[in-house]
């Protein structure tokens, strides 16, 4: 539900910013939303975007695991912080923690709710 949440929140933004009307350049004729699907598989441009599109979800996915190489214990289910990133997390005592996580689990409901219209 966490990576869910997380992705759904990416989406949203994504959706919102395409709908404002912000494009990448030569990406002008691409139709927001759910839309923009079929226009890029039409174009071999698009397949080619598709295609890297797959291959970062794919490289994301491996490098966020549990890496049991980098002897770092995730705190939680979800910590992909994997001793490298902190922002002053470990700087919250654990009530704060607590409420941090729940309002981006709720946050990631929201935007779930929000991308499937």
């Amino acid at each position: 539900e966490l990576k869910h949440g997380r992705i759904a929140m990416l989406a949203v933004t994504g959706y919102l910013v395409t709908y404002a009307g912000y494009r990448f350049p030569g990406a002008e004729d691409i139709p927001s939303g759910f839309a923009a699907w079929p226009a890029l598989y039409a174009s071999d441009d698009g397949k080619q975007v598709l295609a890297q599109m797959f291959l970062f979800l794919v490289t994301a996915e491996i490098a966020n695991r549990s890496a049991d190489w980098l002897d770092v214990e995730p705190e939680f289910v979800g910590d992909y912080r994997n001793g490298a990133l902190d922002f002053g997390w470990d700087k919250f005592d654990d009530a704060t923690k607590l409420k941090k996580r729940a309002i981006e689990l709720n946050n990631g409901r929201a935007a779930m709710m929000g991308i499937l219209g």
